[in-house]
């Protein structure tokens, strides 16, 4: 499908004309209309794209097609403010990871590390979590502080926290205090959840 999508974003950051009226391939991701827009008006840092009425964010590896933005949407263009929790470090690097689960293809990016993966049960729990699989978790086989995500230098790790923590790599059982490096493409099983390990290299810096 390459056909293009009318519609408007409206922007505090596009100082001489807020509102500007586009034509998008519905086809691409949202981060490369991120890209295109960072340098188109010459600013740096990580932006994001919202609808207007909702304040919903798009998610940034996921087409306009897919995320049901349609002709004459209205979306909004800014800064993106992420809460880290306590004791947690921003992921800076050029190569940022993500998860994608199977079936829906929902994703999860890794902003901060250690990166807690577990399923939230209240609002306080969820924030401690960078990926939460409350919604996709239907067996409610992940326990709520499953596994973690560690980066060093652009390089991923994980590990389970916990002796009774199903965690698979690459068909590779995990042990409690065994951390594995990440590969892009890397399959890993999260109780009875399969989701793909991406890394790529940032576009939006």
């Amino acid at each position: 499908m390459n056909d293009y999508i009318r519609m408007s974003i409206t922007s505090d950051l596009f100082v001489e004309k807020p509102q500007q009226n586009v034509e998008v391939l519905g086809n691409v991701p949202v981060k490369t209309i991120i890209y295109e827009i960072l340098k188109e008006f010459g600013l740096k840092g990580a932006h994001g794209l919202w609808f207007k009425s909702t304040k919903q964010e798009l998610d940034l590896n996921r087409t306009l097609v897919e995320q049901n933005v349609g002709m004459g949407a209205e979306l909004e263009f800014g800064k993106r403010t992420t809460r880290f929790p306590a004791g947690a470090n921003e992921i800076t690097g050029k190569m940022r990871g993500y998860f994608r689960a199977e079936g829906d293809g929902r994703t999860f990016p890794l902003a901060w590390q250690p990166a807690l993966i577990g399923r939230s049960t209240d609002a306080a729990s969820a924030s401690q979590l960078a990926v939460d699989l409350k919604d996709v978790d239907t067996t409610k086989s992940v326990s709520r502080q499953h596994a973690q995500v560690t980066e060093d230098l652009g390089e991923y790790f994980i590990q389970r926290l916990a002796e009774n923590n199903q965690l698979v790599v690459d068909n590779r059982q995990l042990g409690r205090l065994s951390p594995v490096a990440l590969k892009s493409g890397s399959v890993v099983k999260v109780g009875n959840l399969t989701m793909t390990f991406v890394l790529e290299e940032v576009v939006d810096e």
